[in-house]
């Protein structure tokens, strides 16, 4: 019998985005068959959207959460505790903390691993026995000695709970609040409204692709460019803005096709998800994106471009639904994986 696993998980943020989905996912599977710790920071909850992975984790996963003195002693205290046979971190805070305490000698002998979420960089994850990389293009910039202590393990999409009985009520009930007209065709964009989503340029290739008058263009999501974002969008009713929301991916359902506009996507979860629920896409080829849609590039467009992203909106109006193999892409295989990593070091 396969021996129980002491897992700590490391996250120092206060929001919810894709990064805090895919641990709570990941810590819940875990704990069926692990004893599962995760260390937070003393508030989680994002000022500007609400959201926070508190409501998102499974009742059997144990959560620590720093003091007042802050998330570096309560790391240090976890890592020399002996109550952990593997340490994972996620996102460069926590593990430029982890690194630091063990290039201090501060950090006991526990094996520590990461999840690259975003981009490597030597000073978050250089002390770190094990990399695992979400998508090929981290994997071949790592420094060669990090390469060989990697695995290419991609993110998931877990299908929707609801029954179709739901999804058909939520898509009506949405279609009818954004007053979408009978036959219209409703396109999504989803994501945190940062620059580097690009929902800018989105906004402008909508105005110049002129599609027809029953399509509309929804935009999920919240963040600091919102304001801006909107004010390019004044005057335009074919461009509504739902704000933050917690019934994503459910909220696919009220979507004919999805767009991904992004000038960087480190993965592309929200991608993911939209093809498992069935809807045509466009993204650009950037990042993980490229590995998802590797069979598809019909569906690729070129980055930062408006003039490819204004053919891509043409091309989704009259886009029929799609549907996707999502075998490479199921959790229980994920964290299979997971566990043959941690049990490299462990």
């Amino acid at each position: 019998m396969t021996s129980r696993l002491r897992i700590l998980h490391c996250l120092s943020t206060r929001e919810f985005a894709g990064t805090e989905r895919h641990l709570a996912e990941l810590s819940a599977i875990q704990a069926r068959s692990h004893d599962v710790t995760l260390l937070l920071d003393r508030n989680t909850v994002d000022p500007l959207t609400g959201g926070d992975i508190s409501g998102f984790l499974c009742p059997e996963v144990k959560v620590v959460r720093a003091g007042r003195a802050g998330y570096l002693p309560a790391l240090a205290s976890e890592l020399r505790s002996g109550r952990h046979d593997i340490v994972h971190t996620h996102l460069g805070r926590a593990s430029a903390r982890v690194s630091w305490l063990r290039r201090a000698g501060l950090a006991g002998s526990v094996p520590v691993v990461a999840t690259l979420h975003t981009s490597y960089r030597g000073r978050s994850y250089g002390a770190h026995d094990g990399l695992v990389c979400i998508a090929s293009w981290q994997q071949e910039a790592l420094p060669a000695k990090q390469r060989d202590a990697s695995a290419l393990i991609p993110n998931w999409t877990v299908p929707p709970a609801s029954t179709c009985e739901a999804r058909a009520a939520l898509r009506e009930r949405m279609r009818r609040e954004w007053m979408i007209p009978d036959g219209g065709v409703v396109i999504g964009a989803a994501g945190r409204m940062v620059e580097e989503k690009n929902f800018g340029l989105l906004i402008q290739a909508w105005k110049q692709a002129e599609l027809k008058p029953g399509t509309r263009l929804v935009m999920v999501g919240d963040g600091p460019e919102r304001g801006a974002l909107q004010q390019a969008a004044q005057g335009r009713p074919d461009i509504i803005f739902t704000g933050y929301r917690t019934d994503m991916p459910d909220l696919l359902a009220a979507f004919d096709a999805f767009i991904v506009p992004s000038r960087h996507e480190p993965f592309g979860l929200v991608l993911l998800e939209a093809m498992e629920a069935g809807l045509p896409v466009c993204a650009t080829a950037a990042g993980g994106v490229k590995d998802i849609l590797a069979d598809a590039p019909d569906c690729l467009v070129a980055p930062d471009s408006l003039e490819a992203l204004t053919e891509g909106l043409r091309r989704l109006e009259s886009a029929a639904p799609r549907q996707w193999d999502m075998s490479r892409y199921r959790i229980g295989a994920a964290a299979s994986r997971v566990e043959a990593f941690y049990r490299r070091y462990c």
